[in-house]
């Protein structure tokens, strides 16, 4: 990972993230495995024959993977509850029914607002540089306030970003309390509603309830990654066992290096593919960092294949985007433009952004 990831750190050379991937290697998951069944004790049966707690899914191969831990292995009585999202790709959409059927639960489902969705959309790729601003705060949002006015106390999210990855919060922990205000998303509130178009009521439902709130409710959200080893590759191993459909048979997308991550909505993944002009690094490397950390592939190996796939915008990305949000495919480019770093990237012939880095190599 290079060191213009927001929020990373380094020592001696080494990322956070890698850090901490190695402190895993020394964690008694037997211990934390006898932690978790009396946390889920607590809750367990708490309803009668109701819902004991409820799981943040988007039905990907992680969200499988939580299900089957929550369900088969944990034997609690999940709600599942999910965000909708926008141009779903037919694969996305089977995999959420399916995991649904393949382990019996309910999924309640929140739709965003299209209007609102459209014109925030537009204004965080615009203004911001971050065109899923607003899809993101309701995947914050909603599971807190769906299970509080479901009455239930226990949440399931999946990893801890933060500690996984590298980023604000670095300190390893089970509660996901905190989870909204990580950094990944920031408060643009008072910029939206300086457009007449946008009120305090399309903005409401995208609005997290205060820690204070959650804590008084008695709200329990948790990562199961601080319970369980997190390994999205052998999380996709999982969820395949239990009907998860990759994309590949649909789509094939330029700039991944995988066919199972990010795959319920192709526009949805121009914001990813943001974090190339501002930060030198996209989806390609943030795959190529897990594999090599899993022990799948070293870092040799992965420095060329980033280098071909990690700053390539896929055509569809772009034709969807523009079409979602009714904006002409120049204009969008004009725009993208303006997100590219100086310091990384300059233009080269005919205006096309070229790296000032090398992958793998120091300034």
């Amino acid at each position: 990972m290079p060191d213009t990831r927001p929020g990373l750190t380094f020592e001696n050379g080494i990322c956070a993230a890698c850090i901490n991937y190695e402190k895993l290697k020394s964690t008694n998951w037997d211990k934390r495995f006898e932690e978790f069944e009396e946390l889920c004790s607590k809750y367990r049966g708490s309803n009668g024959d109701g819902y004991d707690c409820a799981i943040a899914v988007s039905g990907g191969k992680d969200s499988h993977f939580q299900v089957y831990i929550m369900k088969e292995v944990m034997k609690m009585n999940p709600v599942l509850l999910t965000i909708g999202t926008v141009n779903w790709t037919k694969t996305g959409l089977e995999n959420l029914q399916n995991i649904s059927d393949a382990f019996g639960c309910d999924i309640i489902e929140f739709n965003p607002n299209l209007r609102v969705t459209r014109i925030l959309m537009k204004k965080g790729f615009t203004e911001i540089g971050q065109p899923t601003w607003y899809l993101d705060q309701l995947v914050y949002a909603q599971p807190l306030k769906m299970a509080m006015n479901l009455g239930l106390k226990l949440i399931i999210y999946g990893e801890d970003v933060n500690y996984t990855y590298g980023g604000k919060f670095n300190k390893e922990t089970y509660s996901a309390l905190s989870q909204p205000d990580n950094g990944v998303n920031l408060p643009y509130w008072d910029k939206w509603l300086e457009d007449p178009e946008i009120s305090e009521k399309d903005l409401n439902s995208a609005r997290h309830p205060s820690m204070e709130e959650c804590k008084k409710f008695g709200l329990n959200p948790i990562y199961l990654s601080y319970f369980f080893p997190w390994n999205s590759v052998h999380n996709y191993q999982v969820a395949k066992k239990w009907g998860f459909k990759h994309l590949g048979h649909e789509y094939e997308r330029e700039g991944s290096i995988d066919n199972y991550d990010q795959i319920d909505s192709i526009l949805y993944l121009l914001n990813p593919f943001l974090k190339y002009p501002k930060f030198g690094h996209s989806v390609a490397t943030d795959n190529a960092s897990r594999w090599i950390r899993y022990g799948i592939k070293t870092r040799e190996e992965m420095i060329s294949v980033v280098e071909k796939h990690d700053g390539v915008l896929d055509q569809g990305i772009v034709e969807k985007f523009c079409e979602f949000i009714r904006m002409p495919i120049p204009e969008f480019f004009k725009i993208l433009d303006k997100w590219y770093n100086t310091d990384l990237f300059y233009k080269g012939k005919d205006n096309v952004w070229e790296p000032k880095f090398k992958i793998g190599k120091n300034k």
